[in-house]
């Protein structure tokens, strides 16, 4: 691989790891919003509360040549209240109310409420370097973690047919759940999901 590395993610990486998620989920986000890709990733800039050392979260990065080359965030416990203030008076003068409401509806539709595993919230890989093995590389070092941590399964949800699917099923994860929600489907233009999910020692689940 080209020199890439895995690390934690820092403060400093924010805004190359919110402009690589927007540009990677760009069709989700824009959906139905009157807003560019620049835009969306302006209010996420301001809206955004990701912080590193978060004791919530497990949080990582792919570099190349220190350019952020891929990102993976797993929620391992109850997400407590950021303490930033999102400027929302500002961002509704400068994009409009109803853009405002409708992207954080989104972001508030798309997160999945599973209060007694890890779950992986996003992973995405810069598309000028999809293929060289970095999804697999965040995905295995952050298992590792999990696992030096004490952790016994995680989870994830796969929109529509994404070829990732193939990905996580190479790692172990197996389908847990198909869900179908209109809701999601107007909103986000994806109405499949599944739900994949990973236990690290079935044997001794087996067992007991």
């Amino acid at each position: 691989m080209d020199h890439i590395t895995v690390e934690e993610y820092q403060n400093k990486d924010f805004e190359s790891v919110v402009a690589l998620l927007v540009h990677s989920f760009k069709s989700k986000f824009c959906h139905r919003q009157n807003l560019s890709v620049h835009d969306i990733k302006d209010i996420l800039y301001a809206s955004w509360d990701l912080k590193a050392g978060d004791p919530a979260y497990l949080h990582f990065v792919a570099k190349q040549n220190q350019n952020i080359a891929g990102v993976i965030l797993i929620r391992c416990s109850k997400k407590e209240k950021g303490n930033k203030r999102i400027p929302i008076i500002s961002l509704c003068q400068r994009y409009g109310v109803i853009n405002i409401v409708l992207l954080f509806f989104k972001m508030l539709l798309l997160d999945v409420n599973t209060p007694n595993e890890c779950y992986i919230e996003h992973i995405a890989v810069n598309e000028a370097l999809r293929g060289k093995g970095i999804g697999m590389l965040l995905l295995q070092h952050a298992e590792q973690a999990l696992l030096d941590r004490g952790y016994t399964s995680w989870s994830l949800a796969v929109a529509g047919e994404n070829s990732a699917k193939h990905l996580y099923s190479r790692l172990g994860f197996k389908e847990i759940k198909k869900i179908k929600s209109p809701l999601k489907g107007f909103f986000v233009g994806t109405f499949q999901w599944t739900i994949m999910q990973k236990d690290f020692y079935p044997e001794l689940e087996r067992t007991h």
